[in-house]
């Protein structure tokens, strides 16, 4: 019987024995089987006891164990069904040298009836794999088929609607503080005042205010005196969500050189003043009352005192109404400049109302009178456009250019095409242009 004073040797025996054929360098081909076959006492030299730290001897178990391998025979009666015994390899033998095991190879060959052998490849596995997966998912229970067809059709979000349409002096304008081109020179329109610019400075320069004759050039001379223009300040003073109301101030006279026909007035000579109401309607129309030179602080100013009211829409003709180009019709009734030429007789002088005798200047400004007005103009983008406007009798094509991106700087430029709603030759064409900022 093993003492159990030294029953940690033969544990560590036991454990050294199991680990040996795995830290074995010799390759391994079989297991041995390890069995007792007797009990020995006459030896006690092989089996030591441990020595303590006092150097005291244990006294060696009385009785030890003696193993050896089993003979083939016996292992193969021990042997379960399905189980491989395997058997080590002499240190001096190498594998090569077992190739003579009885190992046999058998060919058979297949049957033309039978199903031919395929490999199956892993992708051809993972599609299978998808396609079962893809499968199951489409086999939804019907619950949720019939929750699925009760709910409102999915709506996917599309480009942001564009911003509302308002004015800068005659630029369009929008909600989110861009400034566009102009979409007329002298007609205003009735969309309400930007709501990011305060105000705005336009300078108008234009030939022959009295008519152009066979032979003038189509730009005068600078001392010609066919060259005239005025300058006018609007300020945008109070705005509300829809409303907003702005005052204008003009100068007439732009110089005073006694030299040039004109100049003998100076600049604060001919200052005239005015006011502007406007109302949004919707993101992309409005309507809007005011006036131009109403109020005259003297009698230097003969272009006229232009009120007017004008209703004015766009529409987005682009991605579904949401983009460039911009279509916009502007359309309405003026006084002075607007019904009136010149102080003849005109076809709306029945509308006309006396407000003042004895000009020294600008009869026409004497009668005030009404007559249709309106623009329309195409927008191609924020940066440039074209119009066609129509004041009593006179059309102008015009073009125009939003030069930056920031502080709102504009140009334009048209040609008076018609007159006295006649076209007119080429020799008879005058020009009109206008430059402005807004602030």
């Amino acid at each position: 019987m093993i003492s159990t004073k030294n029953l940690g040797y033969y544990i560590d025996l036991l454990i050294l024995l199991f680990l040996l054929p795995i830290i074995s360098p010799r390759p391994l081909q079989a297991q041995p089987i390890w069995r007792p076959v007797k009990e020995n006492t006459s030896n006690p030299e092989s089996n030591q006891g441990f020595k303590s730290k006092n150097t005291k001897q244990y006294s060696t178990p009385t009785k030890h164990l003696v193993w050896e391998i089993a003979p083939f025979t016996e292992t193969k009666k021990n042997q379960k069904s399905g189980s491989i015994i395997w058997v080590r390899i002499s240190e001096n033998e190498s594998p090569a040298d077992r190739t003579h095991l009885n190992t046999t190879v058998v060919w058979e060959a297949i049957q033309e009836s039978d199903t031919p052998l395929v490999s199956t490849h892993s992708e051809n596995l993972a599609k299978d794999k998808i396609g079962a997966s893809a499968n199951e998912q489409e086999a939804a229970p019907p619950e949720v088929v019939a929750q699925e067809a009760a709910m409102p059709p999915r709506i996917f979000p599309g480009p942001p609607p564009p911003p509302p349409i308002q004015a800068l002096n005659r630029s369009v304008a929008f909600g989110d503080g861009l400034v566009g081109p102009d979409i007329s020179l002298r007609i205003p329109n009735g969309f309400r005042w930007s709501q990011r610019w305060f105000g705005d400075v336009s300078i108008l320069g234009y030939d022959y205010q009295n008519g152009r004759n066979p032979g003038d050039p189509f730009i005068p001379a600078r001392d010609s005196g066919d060259l005239d223009g005025w300058g006018i300040i609007h300020a945008n003073i109070l705005q509300t969500t829809n409303w907003s109301v702005a005052l204008n101030t003009s100068f007439r006279s732009l110089q005073n050189n006694p030299d040039i026909p004109g100049g003998s007035t100076g600049i604060e000579d001919g200052v005239s003043s005015g006011f502007r109401i406007a109302r949004a309607i919707g993101d992309t129309g409005g309507i809007a009352f005011g006036g131009e030179q109403v109020i005259q602080w003297d009698d230097n100013t003969d272009t006229g005192r232009n009120l007017y009211l004008m209703a004015s829409n766009g529409w987005w003709l682009g991605d579904n109404g949401k983009d460039y180009p911009l279509f916009i019709a502007n359309g309405g009734l003026g006084t002075g400049r607007f019904a009136s030429l010149t102080d003849k007789d005109e076809p709306f002088n029945f509308t006309c109302t006396p407000v003042e005798s004895n000009r020294k200047v600008g009869k026409v400004d004497e009668n005030l009178c009404w007559g249709p007005i309106g623009s329309v103009s195409l927008v191609f983008d924020e940066w440039w456009g074209t119009f066609v406007e129509y004041a009593i009798g006179r059309a102008t094509l015009g073009i125009s250019a939003n030069l930056t991106g920031g502080i709102p700087l504009r140009v334009t430029a048209g040609v008076h095409f018609a007159e006295n709603d006649e076209i007119v030759s080429f020799d008879e064409l005058r020009w009109i242009t206008q430059f402005s900022i807004g602030f």
